[in-house]
């Protein structure tokens, strides 16, 4: 695992960011017929399955919400006044925040019918 990967915390654990298409090498110098190359997307299963932890995901809006956080706070930084820089971050600002907004409406929507799925399971075990 690259170390690019790898974020060693003050506890002791291990942190481990992936992207799904990212490809990674597995090399046993024993035995070449056991190389294999995983996306990351496979290597998080593995990962999971072995530390029992469930991945976090992150999706392409709450990185660029990060990203035009970043960009906001270094032109604060360094100064500069409110002109187009700062027009343009609140424009993508905006149409990240619409993005995201829909993103929870669909997130409800799917909670809202795994729900009622689930209720008439969960009232016959109840009744045993």
């Amino acid at each position: 695992m690259p170390a690019r990967c790898v974020d060693k915390l003050e506890n002791g654990d291990y942190q481990i960011f992936l992207k799904k298409q990212d490809r990674f090498y597995f090399v046993d110098s024993k035995n070449p017929e056991n190389n294999k190359i995983m996306l990351g997307k496979t290597v998080a299963k593995n990962l999971q399955n072995q530390s029992g932890s469930v991945p976090l995901y992150s999706n392409n809006s709450k990185i660029k919400l990060k990203q035009l956080f970043n960009e906001f706070d270094f032109l604060i930084s360094k100064g500069l006044d409110f002109d187009t820089s700062f027009e343009a971050i609140g424009k993508e600002l905006e149409q990240t925040y619409y993005q995201t907004e829909s993103i929870l409406e669909n997130l409800d929507r799917k909670f809202l019918s795994m729900s009622k799925k689930i209720k008439p399971m969960h009232d016959q075990t109840q009744e045993y």
